[in-house]
């Protein structure tokens, strides 16, 4: 099993007549579903409302095979992402909040994690700002690790929301510090290492025994660190881009799926080894490959849904 936590929310895309369309969102939860369409085994956790909009939500994740036995109820409304794109297809956020996104509690984590079979924990986004769930995002990565499954994370940062830099950052480094798997993108570094070469930045964030960092620059494609001290370039895959929402959600899933689905741990077989020396860095660029493949095709769909078809279109 394969549990997702952070944000669920409803993006509003303007679209070519100048209308918003509705359609589900939230980094984590996308990652939800990308997993689920390749065929994972994954469980939801964080709030989703009661409204309409919110059953929208809990019909995506269900249509897209994600459990919900972990998704804790709330009364108050859908989180709202309003999204402007620019001429590439690349979407900027304004996030309507005191919302569903953040009414998920340390306690109702302790009380629904350790009833599932666990091998990973992928945590990000916006899970990582707003309180109270941003404790409990902490707190599922610590019994998570506290029961040697593999820990994945994406700060994707939303600068908007964070209001006290040295907080978030505080925060940032006691998940990394137990973390296995770090997926960063150029556009995150902007704004945790201003002026900083990316790979040199990325580079110092496996000091936090992180076993692999994955940078991703959009259409220049990807870069693999790993704690040996590899770095191995991933080229791009060429597609015709719709909009880049949910890219680099699905690069999570897709990097996820491949790893586990092959039995990988970090330092010796099987997920739920605790990460070490001795990290395969074949085996994390081939992942990594994947991954690329799969946002590829998020890239050629609008909005972050993942298609039915996925499985076809991959192969």
């Amino acid at each position: 099993m394969i549990v997702v936590t952070g944000e669920a929310l409803i993006d509003l895309i303007p679209t070519a007549t100048g209308d918003l369309g509705v359609h589900p969102g939230g980094g984590p939860f996308n990652t939800a579903r990308w997993l689920g369409r390749l065929g994972e085994d994954v469980a939801f956790l964080e709030s989703i409302a009661a409204d309409p909009l919110g059953q929208r939500l809990r019909q995506e994740l269900i249509a897209a095979g994600v459990s919900l036995d972990l998704v804790v109820a709330t009364k108050l409304p859908t989180t709202l992402a309003l999204v402007q794109l620019d001429s590439a297809g690349v979407a900027q956020y304004s996030f309507y909040t005191n919302t569903s996104m953040s009414d998920v509690w340390p306690e109702q984590v302790d009380e629904l994690l350790p009833s599932v079979e666990l091998d990973a924990l992928y945590l990000g986004s916006i899970g990582l700002v707003l309180e109270p769930a941003a404790s409990a995002g902490l707190r599922a990565v610590e019994l998570a690790r506290g029961r040697g499954a593999l820990v994945m994370v994406d700060p994707n940062i939303r600068a908007g929301l964070i209001d006290d830099r040295s907080v978030y950052l505080t925060r940032l480094e006691a998940v990394l510090g137990q973390t296995d798997v770090l997926k960063l993108s150029v556009d995150d570094l902007e704004w945790l290492a201003p002026g900083e070469p990316p790979v040199t930045a990325a580079r110092r964030y496996l000091d936090f025994d992180v076993q692999a960092v994955l940078l991703t620059a959009g259409a220049a494609g990807a870069t693999v660190l790993t704690a040996d001290g590899a770095v191995e370039e991933i080229a791009p895959v060429a597609v015709d881009v719709v909009d880049t929402i949910g890219a680099g959600d699905s690069f999570s899933a897709g990097f996820l799926s491949h790893w586990l689905g092959r039995g990988r741990g970090f330092g010796s077989p099987g997920p739920k080894t605790p990460p070490g020396p001795g990290t395969d860095v074949a085996a994390v660029v081939e992942a990594a490959q994947f991954a690329a493949r799969v946002a590829a095709v998020a890239c050629s769909v609008q909005g972050a849904t993942p298609p039915a078809d996925l499985a076809a279109r991959l192969a």
